[in-house]
């Protein structure tokens, strides 16, 4: 048996030892009292200096989080680290590959997620462009009831009664109108669906009957009556009747004559719009107009510039809204006629209307007192078939109108000197349209 030899010295210190001050340095330092201790003074080194202690706790640190990346533990994969061994990790490449695969990791959420969330935009995108269309073509019901009840003459709750239930197909899409006056008033529904059955967009337009224009013929009057006489300058008209404010009022001069202007006498208290005068040899005529304030103060009268024959003719059209101002849809548009032959027919060339529910007006005026018809369908005879003054050589004239439903062209517009033919004349064509102010 080997004896061995108790000493107090304590071991040596397993650090290395040299030449170098700095390793005499931490020699020492770890050595007190024959315990190893650790070398505080290296925990927190002077600027610009790294302890060796630093560095091994980083190494520490690379080598656990290689070892947990390899999947085994750390002692086992590296015995000595950051010592002697060291770690494949202490260059921070394996922080990196983390870092890495946690960045590809969020990449690959943040594309699921887009690829989520695109399909779903482009799906419910359509629903605000369905209801857009939805809305528009309600829009366009509105219209339609407007113009489908005013070319009807639909223009009372009872009659607007008819719009209830009337049904379009625009494109993808449908309007529906109600109007039903016992259940809603004087309300328009317009219903829009997009496509048909689904998406949907209601207008409801209150008041309705305020928003309809539509233009009737109300009354005439004459200076003389038909086949009368009438000699009188100025010549007075009695205006009909039960006329409210609003009505336009035409007033056709004609005068025998072959010089001279035809100018308004008497104004009655309404403020009158003088056309341009269309003169042919022995047979002057020029058209007035004015909207109607209600109260006449005297009867109008033409000053007509000669006594030998004279006519003026009074047509009244009644709109029906009263809140409305009259003005001058297509200029007049006037010329001479020469004599025709038979059967006498007299042709106006028609005019292109501008307003829906525009007015036109025509007249033609003869040096005879002949008698007209053969009016051309669509159009209508305002009063009397024609108005003659027997006086002195004779003279007359006729009218007809036709209310537009849209705008475009009237048509020409014919008549026939169906007695004591072949006289000229001159003639005139205009269109006026009511607006709701």
């Amino acid at each position: 048996m080997r004896n061995i030899a108790v000493t107090n010295n304590p071991p040596s210190s397993p650090l290395p030892t040299g030449p170098d001050p700095d390793r005499g340095r931490g020699r020492q330092a770890l050595r007190k009292g024959g315990v190893i201790t650790p070398p505080f003074s290296r925990l927190f080194p002077a600027r610009g200096r790294q302890g060796r202690l630093g560095r091994i706790l980083r190494n520490h640190l690379l080598a656990l989080v290689g070892a947990a990346l390899c999947g085994r533990p750390w002692a086992a994969r590296f015995p000595n680290p950051g010592v002697h061994g060291g770690t494949p990790l202490r260059n921070s490449k394996g922080i990196s590959v983390l870092f890495l695969i946690i960045a590809m990791l969020l990449m690959v959420t943040i594309g699921y997620v887009f690829s989520y969330l695109i399909p779903a935009k482009q799906k419910s995108v359509i629903f605000p462009i369905q209801s857009n269309q939805a809305f528009f073509i309600a829009q366009s019901g509105v219209e339609f009831a407007v113009r489908y009840a005013c070319g009807n003459g639909w223009t009372t709750t009872t009659l607007l009664s008819n719009l209830n239930g009337i049904t379009r197909n625009l494109g993808s899409g449908r309007f529906t109108l109600t109007y039903d006056f016992a259940t809603y008033g004087d309300k328009l529904i317009s219903v829009g669906e997009v496509p048909i059955g689904t998406e949907r967009r209601k207008i409801v337009v209150s008041n309705f009957t305020s928003f309809l224009m539509a233009i009737t013929y109300f009354g005439s009057a004459s200076t003389p009556a038909d086949n009368g006489t009438n000699t009188a300058n100025p010549t007075v008209v009695t205006p009909p009747g039960s006329m409210q404010a609003g009505d336009l009022v035409l007033m056709i001069a004609q005068a025998r004559a072959t010089s001279g202007t035809l100018t308004i006498s008497s104004t009655g208290g309404q403020s009158w719009t003088s056309t341009a005068q269309q003169s042919q040899s022995n047979c002057r005529i020029r058209l007035f107009w004015c909207r109607f304030n209600g109260t006449w103060s005297a009867d109008p009268s033409v000053s007509m510039v000669t006594t030998n024959n004279n006519i003026v003719v009074m047509h009244v059209f009644r709109p029906s809204n009263p809140s409305n101002a009259w003005a001058v849809d297509v200029a007049k548009v006037s010329g001479n006629f020469s004599a025709p032959s038979s059967p006498y027919t007299v042709t106006i060339p028609g005019i292109t209307t501008i307003t829906d529910g525009a007015l036109v007006f025509a007249a033609w005026a003869s040096s005879d007192a002949n008698t007209w018809g053969s009016l051309t369908g669509g159009w209508s005879t305002p009063g009397s078939d024609q108005y003659r003054n027997t006086s002195d050589l004779g003279a007359s004239q006729t009218h007809a109108y036709k209310v537009m439903v849209t705008g475009g062209d009237s048509g020409d517009v014919s008549k026939n000197q169906e007695t004591l033919g072949g006289d000229a004349g001159a003639r005139l064509i205009i269109a006026f349209k009511a607006t709701i102010i």
